[in-house]
């Protein structure tokens, strides 16, 4: 469904195809439709080996599976085809050479008929590895497909007690897959898609037939690895998203959620095979240039950006002289900031603001400082962006000793400015039993003689 999104975004299907020839595979076909799901368009995407297609190949192994299972008792409406979103498939049968180490030593893997344990033979992550290092794509789309297979290959290795280079890809180790995954990341290049965003998941109920057996809904290497993603209840029964889907938003999303601001230039709906009763089975892909008109080299681009929370409370009844503690304490819990703003509140009240500026793992223990060392009785959090200049610090030999100096570095590691650390000039002057004026100069003569392009800065500080 990903690829058949943004095929539909007006992708030559040849361009694709003739990427997808330099994978050393063979025997495969890939195609394009266009269908109405629940009258609204769709480009459904077509993997065939040897002309039968996962789905259809799925269908034979279900029913083969199905007239050996004497204890069957589940509902049929339970039982989800992996193959029903072109994500999670079978071993198929193929021409093309996958070499898998078992611990006996190696054999390849030909020609060969279906057999229940072919589905437990699978490309291990060495062999799709090979398979993409030996292709003509370019390093960004081999980078971008490795990264996918290994998010799976980690998620796959936690649920199995193994290691990720030992998993062996049962489902996804398939030609369709492998063109699946390959084929999305010659597909983002193709476009020139810097960041993707993704809205949260829908999470569905019932079981999947896989290699290792009958699972639940989400699969559990999906559900590792939707760890850190938001979620929803859908309320259906059938697989909804799929480890393809997961490990592709798992690797390369940027964010979830809100659409981010941008300029939208092309909408693409790739389809699946499944009918949900209340809902078209559509993936839908939104291209867009960010309100800087796309221009890369932006300078708001180049700068580090982070998510932050700001808590502030307003205090009006409580000794000043504690407020010393309380700051002390809350850079002890690792915050990024603390600030006092008079202010003056009801009844003519002096009071203070207090602001804190932490990351977002840290409010847990910002909020019990605030709530249990002041008197404040709440706390207002507000969750910011900040955008800043990358920094370091170095060490700098200077007449009186030496000193700690932060950097100020530009878009291409240039330092833009330097500043001596105040606690060490503030030491030095006591050494020295001189003036931290003295001190001050001396670090700003050492810092110019360094770092000459800083000479104007220091200046005028």
């Amino acid at each position: 469904m990903a690829l058949g999104a943004l095929l539909d975004c007006g992708i030559p299907l040849e361009a694709l195809r003739e990427a997808l020839f330099s994978l050393p595979v063979e025997g495969w076909e890939l195609e394009t439709r266009p269908v109405l799901k629940s009258g609204i368009h769709g480009l459904q995407v077509r993997v065939a080996l040897h002309g039968q297609s996962d789905v259809e190949e799925q269908q034979r192994v279900d029913e083969s599976r199905h007239d050996h299972r004497h204890d069957e008792t589940a509902d049929a409406t339970d039982h989800v085809s992996t193959s029903a979103t072109h994500s999670h498939h079978p071993h198929h049968h193929h021409k093309h050479h996958y070499s898998h180490p078992h611990g006996h030593g190696e054999h390849e893997h030909h020609d060969h008929q279906h057999h229940d344990h072919d589905h437990h033979h699978g490309a291990s992550m060495a062999d799709i590895r090979d398979l993409i290092e030996k292709s003509t794509f370019s390093e960004r789309v081999r980078r971008t497909s490795l990264a996918i297979f290994e998010k799976i290959a980690v998620a796959e290795a936690h649920q199995h007690h193994t290691t990720p280079d030992q998993v062996h890809f049962h489902e996804i180790g398939g030609v369709d897959s492998l063109l699946d995954i390959c084929g999305v990341a010659w597909c983002l290049e193709y476009l020139d898609i810097d960041k993707i965003y993704a809205s949260p998941l829908p999470l569905s109920t019932g079981f999947v037939d896989c290699a290792h057996g009958r699972m639940p809904v989400p699969a559990p290497a999906v559900m590792e690895l939707m760890k850190g993603m938001p979620v929803y209840s859908s309320g259906l029964k059938g697989e909804m998203v799929t480890p393809t889907g997961a490990g592709i938003l798992a690797a390369l999303c940027e964010d979830f959620g809100e659409a981010p601001a941008m300029r939208i230039t092309s909408v693409g709906c790739g389809s699946g095979t499944r009918d949900w009763p209340d809902r078209p089975n559509i993936l839908r892909v939104t291209l867009g240039e960010s309100e800087s008109g796309g221009d890369k080299s932006t300078f708001t681009e180049d700068l580090e950006q982070q998510e932050l929370a700001v808590l502030q409370t307003n205090i009006d009844d409580m000794n000043p002289q504690l407020y010393e503690d309380v700051c002390d304490e809350l850079w002890r819990q690792g915050v990024l900031d603390v600030w006092l703003q008079p202010l003056q509140m009801k009844k003519n009240r002096p009071s203070v603001k207090l602001e804190v500026l932490c990351e977002p793992e840290k409010m847990d223990s910002v909020l019990k400082v605030l709530l249990l060392q002041t008197t404040s009785l709440g706390v207002r959090v507000q969750r910011v962006q900040r955008f800043s200049l990358a920094r370091r610090i170095e060490r700098l030999d200077t007449p009186l000793g030496e000193i700690s100096v932060k950097l100020a570095l530009g878009p291409d590691g240039e330092v833009l400015r330097a500043q001596p650390e105040y606690e060490i000039m503030r030491a030095l002057a006591r050494r020295h039993r001189m003036p931290l004026l003295n001190v001050e100069r001396t670090a700003a003569a050492a810092i110019v003689s360094r770092w000459p392009q800083c000479c104007q800065t220091i200046t005028e500080q």
